[in-house]
């Protein structure tokens, strides 16, 4: 059975990639911070590998062993003050000592190593964008920063792959961005939109999005990137007032500089646009996504319990 190696495997992208690799019969270990990210990744079937991000023995004895490894840990998590600096110097350490134990094959036995990045990276041009389209001279972070570090352990005997996720990944009521800023909006009291709201973004289930990464590993060419990103058309009106309507909440507006100034980070996310097409992906690697839209999901979806809990002060 081919065997996987797993960053962020008990992470909310994770959980499922490994559930879906399993019904492949792939081998799955996976790097586990804690006694209950053990716990969570050993009921899901896979084998818990203690250690994190710093711990680069760990991370080069892991990758010599597996024959594809998918990097999912975001040094951020859990620890969001982190500086975005010292957050690519971990990230790319790690990935280097990844790189470092899957080195050495030939070309007919090339391991394979899948990084995350983020369609947010591309600049928004107000029409449909691709892999190819520019970059932003000013980005939200400098996440394509580190996609540019991981593509460069490129060579002996790694083959390296990029999925840049869509900015909103969802499903499951889990909590994404989706339901961030539905706990926040129930808090206000009401959804705000940014302006008009006709700015449009992209999402992908993170069923989806799974099922993507492991068709990269296995299908991918080197060097290769991919936008996970399932649709590209939803405005963040339409969103909000998917939000509005499940949370049973008014819709407000707010400007770009107030939502910036009372939410920071939050508030440019929340008014960013992103058309980050998936075309590519379902053109040359068979990818289709098939699971329901964001605004069902929010609507009718996994989002409505999350919903009501918050109604009842239970989330």
């Amino acid at each position: 059975m081919p065997h996987l190696f797993l960053t962020g495997g008990s992470g909310y992208i994770g959980s499922v990639l490994t559930t879906h690799a399993l019904s492949k019969n792939y081998t799955v270990h996976s790097l586990s911070r804690t006694p209950t990210s053990d716990i969570k990744i050993r009921s899901l079937g896979a084998v818990p590998i203690r250690g994190d991000l710093g711990s680069l023995d760990i991370l080069r004895t892991q990758a010599q062993q597996a024959d594809i490894v998918i990097h999912l840990a975001d040094p951020m998590s859990g620890n969001y003050a982190l500086p975005y600096t010292e957050r690519i110097a971990i990230d790319d350490a790690a990935v280097r000592a990844i790189a470092d134990g899957m080195a050495g094959r030939s070309d007919t036995q090339r391991k394979t190593l899948v990084v995350t990045s983020g369609s947010l990276v591309v600049a928004a041009t107000g029409q449909e964008t691709d892999e190819t389209s520019a970059l932003w001279e000013t980005p939200l972070n400098e996440r394509i920063e580190s996609e540019r570090r991981n593509l460069g352990v490129r060579g002996r005997g790694v083959r390296v792959c990029v999925v840049r996720l869509a900015p909103w990944v969802y499903g499951g009521g889990g909590e994404s961005g989706v339901g961030l800023f539905m706990r926040m909006f129930m808090g206000m009291g009401e959804v705000l939109v940014i302006g008009d709201g006709g700015g449009r973004t992209a999402a992908v289930h993170v069923e989806d999005a799974a099922r993507l990464f492991l068709l990269v590993a296995e299908r991918a060419e080197d060097g290769e990137v991919f936008n996970g990103c399932a649709e590209w058309g939803v405005t963040f009106g339409e969103l909000g007032r998917a939000m509005a309507e499940v949370l049973g909440v008014r819709v407000g507006v707010v400007g770009v500089e107030e939502a910036v100034e009372r939410w920071g980070f939050l508030g440019r996310f929340w008014s960013t646009e992103n058309r980050a097409s998936g075309g590519k992906a379902m053109r040359v690697l068979g990818w289709k996504p098939e699971r329901v839209g964001i605004l069902e999901d929010v609507r009718r979806g996994s989002y409505v319990e999350l919903a009501e809990r918050l109604k009842r002060g239970e989330a």
